[in-house]
């Protein structure tokens, strides 16, 4: 009997020592955090935000942090805090708290939460679920670990309701190749009209970009559709450049740099910026600010005879970010295209992945963006000038609004 309270005590020091442990861990982890953010978000004023504090305020609440879930949505309250894009903070993928979906796309329309994509490869497609369908249950609840089954309740296209058990699985990442493709249609002897899907301005983007304007040269009007593109990097520029004349994009400035200057960006601080041009890929890009000192504007390039003279429309939406917006801004800013769809992100800044103690990775906007105008474009969206929304009984139906008025537009010049 006297052996039971020292077994008991045993057990409570061990159960203590884990937790001391994970508490430890948490703090580490939380202090690696905030001094990344400290060191590197782009914004000397952290958009507003006395840092500092923030950092004090959350670091109180680690003490009931007991798992990574905890600390991911704890992280994730205190980047919260800077209202910027590209700020988040990814656990290791052998977490509980690294949790997929079912493998499908989902839009909010009209309160309803919609079914817009399906993995084909996904357990969601087998087991019946198809685009239009709205989900009776939060996506996020159906979140979880990969192969685990959730529970997932629909309403149907026809009214009908159907339960399946669905198998989770990590999809749209690395998004599917090739993620720039283009094709056009003959409507008549006179009139070909081309069409440029792009999911991603990714390495290599410029290349494909002057592939497929060569093949569209001798359209009379071309759609350049950019729904689902998440970003990518300055590659968008080459495609740009066959609608605009050569001039300044966009400039991408980082702390240091504005530090330097001193004051609010101006207009001729952006004509002044280092010049930049044909930076293509990831590494194009970063060591071009950083040959530059820690800004640099990138301008579009001048093309000559190779300009594109037909009429232009691009197609956003609400999935459409980051290289993308920019895409869409220059577009808006510097060219006749006229936009149709819906209004962008709000994502537009120069996010960086830097790694954190125990395999979490931080991403932070490490550069802010300004425009041509001298504009603080920063997570600022594009608004289409022609706005349509989303139905489900399109979606149902197979239709696309936006294709049909992208359509109309350029058959009636």
């Amino acid at each position: 009997m006297r052996k039971i309270p020292a077994i008991l005590a045993a057990t409570t020091f061990a159960f203590a020592a884990q937790g001391a442990l994970a508490q430890s861990k948490y703090d580490a982890l939380f202090d690696a955090l905030w001094s990344k953010v400290d060191q590197n978000f782009y914004d000397p004023h952290f958009h507003g935000v006395d840092w500092k504090a923030a950092g004090a305020h959350y670091r109180e609440k680690l003490a009931g942090v007991e798992s990574d879930a905890q600390f991911e949505a704890l992280a994730s309250a205190v980047l919260a805090e800077l209202h910027a894009s590209h700020t988040h903070i990814t656990p290791p993928s052998d977490s509980p708290a690294s949790s997929v979906g079912i493998g499908v796309r989902v839009h909010t329309i009209v309160g309803q939460d919609v079914v817009t994509q399906i993995a084909p490869l996904s357990d969601a497609w087998r087991a019946g679920l198809r685009p239009g369908d709205a989900l009776l249950s939060a996506p996020v609840s159906l979140r979880g670990e990969a192969g685990s089954p959730a529970q997932v309740d629909v309403a149907h296209c026809d009214g009908t309701h159907s339960s399946y058990s669905i198998r989770r699985a990590g999809a749209f990442w690395p998004p599917e190749e090739p993620g720039f493709r283009w094709s056009s249609i003959e409507l008549n002897e006179k009139t070909r009209i081309g069409f440029i899907v792009i999911d991603r301005f990714d390495d290599g983007a410029a290349a494909l970009a002057d592939r497929a304007m060569a093949d569209l040269k001798d359209t009379q009007g071309l759609i350049v559709h950019i729904r689902a593109n998440t970003g990518g990097n300055a590659s968008a520029l080459r495609l740009a450049s066959y609608f605009g004349k050569e001039s300044p994009a966009f400039v991408l400035l980082s702390r240091p740099y504005l530090v330097a200057l001193g004051h609010p960006v101006t207009q001729a601080d952006v004509m002044a910026a280092p010049k930049v041009e044909g930076a293509y890929t990831d590494a194009a890009v970063f060591q071009a600010v950083g040959d530059k000192g820690g800004g640099a504007a990138f301008w579009s390039e001048d093309v000559g005879a190779k300009r594109y003279g037909g009429p232009v429309v691009v197609l956003t939406g609400e999935d459409t970010g980051s290289a993308a917006e920019g895409f869409a801004w220059f577009m808006r800013l510097k060219t006749s295209a006229h936009i149709i769809g819906r209004r962008t992100q709000g994502a537009f800044l120069g996010g960086e992945s830097f790694d954190l103690p125990g395999g979490w990775s931080l991403t932070l906007p490490v550069y802010g963006l300004w425009g041509p105008d001298g504009g603080d474009y920063g997570d600022k969206p594009v608004t289409p000038d022609r706005t349509i929304a989303l139905a489900r009984n399109d979606i149902c139906q197979g239709r696309d609004r936006e294709i049909e008025a992208a359509m109309d537009y350029l058959t009636a010049r």
